[in-house]
């Protein structure tokens, strides 16, 4: 009974204890239900294209009664849906029965995933990574700044200074003082002097009229410019810089800049004068108004006449006012250097007023004259005279005809001729040919000057007479190639050793060029061309003996410093022998004696020359103008004593007029060289020898 008692106890406590536990499942299956729920609404993330593992929550929870999240990979969570809950009862896990069993059992149950997968769940960077990427770049930043200082205070500090200083600083240019040019005893032909450039700007004058009236009296402008300025000062837009007058005497533009009117600036420059006036300007050219060599010499030999300029530097204040005292001259000018001519400027101006007054008496176009030492070659006197367009007076021009022009040279040329036959020996002075006054030669009949009758005549009076027939018989008998040499040896055909701005060599056809009567005319200085410095110093090869020497105008340079350097010598050649030379020179002073060249004989002188009287060829291609006249160009070239020749001389009338007898070479040029003569030997201190008797 008592054991029946108590297993009724058993069973009733059984009873008492299972039906709770009921409760309490079915309220447990409905939590994992609800948990199974849970898991099905896993969330899925992709790292690098594969899947991660899956956090759930399947209702654990620690010590503390929070939940604890599990983290199982999707085929785990697969295999739990698909793997029924077992009743209750039929598996049991132990119960843990420490602490540590506890904890460890928890933690089994918890996969927490890597810090790595953490922080790329959560996208969160790398601190350390990006610490350094900006420390790395914060460092190149400093690099460059620290760079660019150190540039600016070394390869770049001199600019930026000059760049600085440009704000506050003015330079300005100083002009370097043009060489003077010197005659052969030192005597000034051009110079350069102090001027002064005025201009004004319009936008700072404070009474523009005004201003213009006040320089209008001071400068005496003309209308024409007064009427500009005038415009420029009421334009609407008015220009910062107008010239007003270039090249005004240094005084006066000294007294407008102590006027202090603002507006108006007062510029140092120089201006080129000759002291002798128009002396020696044929020769020496001229500048342009910024004094730069425009012609002649001056251009020639601009870059030795030319100096280097200085710098002068001052500070300016606001507005651009010069602070007084800060001026200061940064590089020195260099002055150019001094050119010495071998002109004489005595005798250049008296072979100037002789060929002037011949022009006007002749009523020529021009006149030209050459001096020229026989020895040396150099050039005593050039001269070109020509009448202005304007005026109609003849003056001294600012062209060197004598080199630049060239012309027929008529029966000079015939120098050439008898002296290359006797060099070569076909003729003596004495060989006699018949000669009549007129022949035909291919389609064009030739005549001489005036008829005369077929005599037999010498070689000598071939050229005392000036016979053209006669001097192309000569020619013939050297042959023409032969001629055509001795005229290229004698410096036809080529520019002189002078190297004259412009220079002609002439017109002077090749041999094989020549055509018809071309071939014979050139024998007497017809159908080629020369200038007149080719012809003086063809001749002087005869007064030098045979030699041909180049003529030159330029002796010697002298630095700033005084430091003189001589030009080389002139070029030297031998052209006939000392024989024909002396045989042409007798003939060429019976010429003057009693051929066609009397007029250039001087009392008690020897004197060798020869005339030329040729046609020139006008503007309209022929030999006549336009009203038909013929057009002549009347030259003699001499030399003396004839002896022993110091000096030879070319005078030349340009176009005397048609019909009158001052139209030949002997009574246009020859009595120039004649008043001529006397000066020359007192200037040059000529002594004749004790038995020139003259003729």
């Amino acid at each position: 009974m008592v054991k029946d008692v108590g297993a009724a106890k058993r069973a009733g406590a059984s009873r008492t204890q299972s039906s709770p536990k009921r409760s309490g499942s079915k309220q447990h299956g409905r939590s994992r239900a609800a948990a199974g729920r849970s898991s099905a609404t896993t969330t899925k993330r992709r790292t690098a294209g594969k899947r991660e593992r899956v956090v759930a929550d399947d209702g654990r929870r620690d010590r503390s009664g929070r939940r604890v999240a599990t983290t199982r990979s999707p085929s785990e969570t697969r295999r739990r849906r698909s793997t029924p809950t077992p009743p209750r009862g039929l598996t049991r896990r132990s119960k843990p029965r420490t602490r540590a069993e506890r904890r460890d059992a928890v933690r089994s149950r918890i996969t927490a995933p890597s810090p790595q997968l953490r922080a790329q769940d959560r996208k969160a960077g790398r601190p350390r990574r990006r610490l350094i990427a900006a420390l790395l770049g914060l460092v190149a930043l400093l690099a460059l700044i620290a760079g660019r200082v150190v540039l600016l205070q070394t390869s770049k500090a001199d600019s930026l200074r000059t760049a600085g200083a440009a704000q506050w600083t003015r330079t300005e240019q100083i002009a370097a003082n043009r060489g003077t040019i010197f005659d052969r005893h030192g005597n000034e032909l051009a110079m350069s002097v102090p001027a002064a450039a005025i201009s004004i700007n319009p936008k700072l004058l404070e009474n523009g009229p005004a201003t213009v009236q006040l320089l209008d009296d001071l400068l005496d402008l003309s209308d024409e410019k007064t009427a500009e300025l005038l415009e420029e000062v009421n334009a609407e837009e008015k220009r910062g810089f107008v010239y007003v007058a270039r090249q005004v005497d240094d005084t006066i533009g000294d007294h407008i800049a102590s006027l202090g009117m603002a507006g108006i600036n007062v510029d140092p420059e120089t201006i080129r004068v000759m002291p002798g006036g128009t002396t020696g300007r044929s020769v020496l050219g001229r500048t342009d108004i910024d004094g730069v060599g425009a012609s002649g010499l001056e251009l020639q030999y601009d870059d030795v006449l030319t100096g280097t300029g200085g710098e002068l530097s001052r500070e300016i204040a606001p507005g651009g006012r010069t602070i007084p005292g800060t001026e200061t001259v940064s590089v020195e000018p260099v002055d150019g250097d001094d050119l010495v001519l071998t002109i004489d400027r005595s005798l250049q101006f008296q072979t100037e007023e002789r060929m002037r007054e011949q022009v006007a008496e002749l009523g020529a176009r021009g006149g030209l004259a050459v001096v020229m030492d026989v020895d040396s070659g150099e050039i005593l006197a050039n001269v070109s005279i020509r009448r202005d367009d304007e005026t109609g007076e003849p003056e001294v021009t600012s062209g060197n005809y004598v080199a630049v022009d060239s012309y027929e040279p008529g029966s000079v040329a015939k120098v050439i001729t008898i002296a290359g036959a006797l060099n070569e020996g076909v003729v003596t002075p004495d060989t006699t040919f018949e000669v009549p006054w007129r022949k035909q030669y291919y389609d064009d009949l030739l005549k001489d000057s005036h008829e005369h009758p077929t005599d037999p005549i010498t070689v000598s009076q071939i050229l005392i007479e000036s016979s053209n027939i006669g001097t192309i018989t000569v020619q013939e008998q050297m042959g023409r190639f032969v001629h055509y040499d001795y005229m290229e040896a004698f410096g036809l055909g080529e520019r002189t050793a002078l190297d004259y701005p412009g220079e002609s060599p002439g017109i002077f056809k090749d041999v094989d060029e020549l055509w018809g009567s071309e071939r014979v005319t050139v024998a007497y200085g017809q159908g080629m061309s020369s200038t007149p410095i080719q012809m003086v110093a063809a001749v002087n090869t005869i007064a030098n003996g045979g030699t041909y020497v180049a003529p030159r105008l330029v002796s010697e340079t002298v630095g700033p410093d005084g430091s003189s350097t001589m030009m080389p010598a002139s070029e030297t050649r031998r052209v006939v022998s000392e024989t024909a030379a002396a045989q042409t020179t007798e003939m060429m002073r019976r010429v003057v004696c009693e051929g066609t060249a009397t007029r250039a004989q001087v009392e008690g002188l020897s004197i060798a020359g020869k005339t030329g009287t040729a046609f020139k060829a006008a503007d309209n291609g022929t030999y006549y103008d336009e009203n038909g006249d013929r057009v002549y160009y009347s030259s003699f070239v001499g030399f003396f004593p004839a002896e022993d020749p110091q000096v030879t001389v070319l005078i030349a009338v340009d176009q005397p007029p048609a019909g009158s007898g001052g139209r030949f070479g002997g009574t246009a040029a020859a009595p120039v060289f004649a008043e001529l003569a006397p000066s020359l030997i007192h200037e040059l201190d000529i002594q004749p020898p004790e038995d020139s008797g003259g003729c």
